[in-house]
């Protein structure tokens, strides 16, 4: 128990979860356990007082409509997975759909990390900012802090398609907003271009046949971004059920600790 006034009911842990969030955390019980219920307390405010496993097998169709935010990456230079997000919407400034797209978080979350080597050695994590909107819509500080409670190991950062603006903005969240505490994290983090995550020779760590497959089509000879992103809505569909079913199917590999 901690900074709780009653102690969890196995029906209200997800077993799957927590031991992500355990093997995260170096396998230390003490540190995952006050993790975890920290995290269970920032997401109380969207109504989530607890997380079980048939919470998380089980989608809907709200819940899945917020993959569009998440891309399906290949492994990077050491094997392991990648966590990329698409900063290209603005969450809804209601709390119903602000749940609805932490719960998908949390699903996509827990399929990236299916992978032993990914849970045990870490990942890469990149942000694409590149077609973020200008405008805020109030809840950038409330999505802010559960985006932050997300038990991550990374072994690099990277923050894509940021102007010079939009970098001091983030820089100044990271170092006063509270983002990131950890001064080794802070050092992992990195601005950069496409090219450059890419580049293996200058810091980069992600294949260019690992990058998400929109990516892939976008630096071909015959495609353009402009042209994919005029079609995007056209594809959105078939992707998210691509992501949908991948996800569930990475949760539904985890085997539920005998704890």
């Amino acid at each position: 128990r901690y900074k709780r006034s009653s102690s969890f009911t196995e029906d209200e842990i997800s077993k799957r979860h927590l031991a992500i969030t355990t093997i995260i955390c170096k396998s230390r019980p003490e540190e995952a356990a006050i993790k975890y219920i920290e995290w269970i307390r920032t997401l109380s405010n969207w109504g989530i007082s607890s997380l079980n496993d048939d919470q998380l097998m089980r989608s809907c169709k709200r819940t899945d409509y917020y993959l569009k935010f998440y891309k399906l990456a290949g492994k990077d230079i050491h094997g392991t997975n990648t966590f990329w997000i698409e900063s290209n919407e603005n969450i809804p400034n209601d709390l119903e759909e602000e749940k609805f797209s932490i719960l998908c978080g949390i699903r996509y979350h827990m399929a990236i990390h299916s992978c032993p080597k990914t849970l045990r050695e870490g990942l890469t994590f990149v942000i694409n900012v590149t077609n973020k909107p200008k405008e805020r819509v109030g809840n950038e500080k409330r999505m802010q802090k559960v985006n932050q409670s997300y038990p991550l190991r990374p072994k690099y950062i990277f923050i894509v398609g940021a102007s010079k603006l939009m970098r001091l903005t983030i820089n100044t969240l990271l170092k006063i907003g509270g983002i990131v505490t950890k001064v080794k994290i802070l050092k992992r983090i990195r601005f950069a271009t496409l090219e450059e995550i890419v580049d293996m020779q200058n810091g980069g760590s992600i294949p260019k046949e690992s990058l998400p497959r929109h990516l892939q089509e976008c630096n071909t000879e015959n495609s353009s971004c402009e042209s994919m992103k005029n079609h995007e809505g056209d594809a959105l569909r078939p992707h998210q059920e691509e992501i949908a079913e991948w996800v569930k199917t990475r949760i539904e590999a985890i085997p539920i600790p005998n704890i």
